[in-house]
């Protein structure tokens, strides 16, 4: 069949080769309005605020977090939240996810504070940046307009230790390699909104409550109860637990305000994308989860632990005050292995940068972690579950979801395939733990063999699909559905280019060789050069059509100045576009392809360079 095939693409190739390409579906450079007409801004600056005002062309968009105010390394500026005339649509995109966007018209208003009271009255310069796409798939590089603003008041307490946003090579659309990572908890946590990570805290508390660390603060709240008398009413009962519930979850809402305060002094958000520190930021994750498997202990010094417990000795019950005191103490002294979960939270909120954040989210993490101790307090103590074989294994799921976190985090720098040998280990481990490749009875240890099974099979396809470069652990096979449509996916070889002299260096060399060159204009925060990158210039029928031409990639990723000269040097508006150069230098203006392109479309626009 395959013969057959090529035979067949060989005679009609042979047929059409003499003939004359037709340019009419081609995009050309005029299909496509230059980005001032594709997006028409108008930036206003009323009253210490910048207001951005666009009216989009059909068939183009904005993106949403495209749009900022960037006030430079030096000014003392910070930018306050974004308010928008209307809700963002969502874009769902193969390679990035979902995406918010505006289409037709839109406006969005930026307050702008000084980070200091002497700046107050002074005008500074700032830069307001978007960035867009045409629905065709031309990406528009990040655009800049500079503007004035007058700083007229001091920015709020929660925005001071902010850093001004930066714009420049960060807001470029930038492909995410942890967005099929999504089991993660700290990815979960870093796209969602306030009131869900609150909620995700909360939960989360209630099912630390349910582990063996917690157990010691049961006994304690319950000699409280017990110290009442018989007469305790249910009232008195909830109320007590309460104070001693308040007074836990004061200690960690204290303690996330004061890491999400230190994360923002120390800006994070910022460094913490460095290989090594995400390193370490995995190591310590490691660490925590052994600590959830019972490899060791995780607590404080013995010396303090014994001060606190003489302090929560000397506490009386009975009183609210006295029982909110021992709900502060208790979350300190009691069982070490809290620290570890809690110590995760910590490094989250650290990395957000977000104080007040940080006291909410811990707030709802003791709430939730308090939730059974109301319940006892309800029933006056005869609720008071029993230690069991289940508590253990609920401390190993948070052991599972720490190492998960960890593989995302090391995810954001390691290769994809070694990335998904990670998970593929981690499932086939819990696969095996789950009974998997044990006799099980019937009933729910079959059910739980069962579902090991599953997490053994998944793993191993993880491994195989990772031995084959695969990177998306929901689609670990995705190269034999390729094979089964054609051949195996091919791998061209583009040497890349980042300045106009580079691109005239490799031109001569062509020349020299009598070579047709190839120019591909790509970035990274283009979607639809990550689309051409994954599906047309891997195909091997581009790569057959493409043998006898050398190939450059211009990459603007970062979009600095010798990006923009190499945009300008062809008058492009940005990527992804398609350069044609015959053996003496000269552009093939008439191959020149604007937008994507799918990979017959290309092998049939490029079939008259043979």
């Amino acid at each position: 069949m395959r013969i057959c095939l090529m035979l067949l693409m060989t005679l009609w190739l042979s047929i059409t080769h003499a003939a004359v390409p037709n340019f009419d579906d081609i995009p050309a450079e005029e299909d496509y309005l230059a980005v001032e007409k594709a997006f028409q801004p108008v930036i206003n600056v009323i009253d210490g605020h910048v207001k951005m005002s666009f009216t989009i062309a059909d068939g183009y968009y904005l993106y949403k977090k495209r749009l900022s105010v960037n006030s430079g390394n030096s000014t003392p500026m910070v930018m306050g939240d974004l308010t928008f005339n209307k809700a963002p649509e969502i874009k769902n995109d193969p390679n990035f996810g979902r995406v918010e966007v505006f289409h037709q018209e839109m406006s969005v208003d930026i307050p702008v504070y000084a980070s200091r009271t002497q700046d107050i009255g002074k005008e500074w310069p700032v830069n307001a940046v978007y960035q867009g796409c045409s629905q065709e798939g031309l990406c528009y590089p990040p655009q800049t307009i500079k503007t004035l603003v007058k700083l007229l008041a001091v920015a709020p307490v929660s925005l001071v230790k902010k850093e001004a946003i930066e714009v420049s090579s960060s807001t470029t659309l930038a492909p995410k390699t942890d967005t099929n990572n999504a089991n993660s908890l700290a990815e979960f946590l870093q796209g969602s909104s306030f009131g869900l990570i609150i909620g995700t805290f909360l939960v989360l508390g209630i099912g630390l409550s349910f582990t063996p660390c917690v157990l010691p603060m049961i006994p304690i709240l319950s000699g409280i109860i017990a110290g009442q008398g018989q007469g305790l009413s249910a009232k008195r009962g909830f109320l007590l637990s309460l104070s001693y519930v308040v007074g836990m979850a004061t200690t960690y809402a204290l303690a996330g305000m004061a890491v999400g305060h230190f994360g923002a002094s120390a800006n994070l958000a910022a460094w913490m994308q460095s290989p090594v520190v995400l390193s370490i930021f995995a190591f310590i994750f490691v660490l925590l989860a052994l600590a959830m498997f019972g490899f060791y202990e995780l607590q404080l010094p013995a010396f303090i632990q014994d001060r606190l417990s003489h302090l929560n000795q000397q506490q009386q019950g009975g009183t609210y005050v006295g029982v909110l005191l021992m709900g502060i103490l208790s979350a300190l002294v009691v069982s070490p292995c809290v620290s570890a979960p809690l110590a995760g939270a910590l490094l989250y909120i650290s990395s957000t940068g977000n104080m007040w954040l940080g006291g909410a989210a811990l707030l709802a993490l003791g709430l939730g972690m308090g939730t059974p101790l109301l319940i006892i307090g309800v029933g006056g103590g005869s609720l008071i579950p029993k230690a069991g074989q289940w508590m253990v294994a609920v401390k190993s799921v948070f052991g599972v979801l720490l190492l998960m976190v960890a593989i995302w985090l090391l995810s954001r720098f390691l290769a994809g395939a070694v990335t998904l040998v990670l998970w593929g280990l981690l499932l086939i481990v819990c696969g095996i733990l789950m009974g998997a490749l044990d006799n099980m009875p019937s009933g729910w240890p079959r059910f739980w063999k069962g579902i090991g099974v599953g997490l053994l099979v998944w793993g191993v396809l993880l491994l195989v699909g990772a031995a084959n470069g695969q990177s998306n652990p929901l689609q670990p096979l995705h190269f034999s559905m390729a094979n089964n449509t054609s051949s195996a996916k091919a791998e061209l070889s583009f040497r890349k280019i980042h300045t106009p002299v580079e691109l005239e260096q490799a031109l001569v060399e062509a020349k020299q060789q009598g070579k047709v060159t190839l120019v591909d204009f790509y970035a990274d925060w283009c979607v639809a050069c990550v689309e051409m990158a994954h599906d047309t210039f891997t195909s091997p029928l581009v790569a057959n059509a493409l043998k006898p031409v050398l190939l450059l990639q211009a990459d603007i990723t970062k979009n600095d100045e010798q990006a923009q000269a190499l945009l300008k040097r062809f008058g492009l508006f940005g990527p992804p576009s398609v350069l044609f150069f015959s053996p003496d230098g000269q552009e093939l203006r008439k191959l020149r392809i604007m937008g994507s392109m799918g990979a017959e479309e290309f092998v049939h626009h490029v079939r008259s360079l043979n």
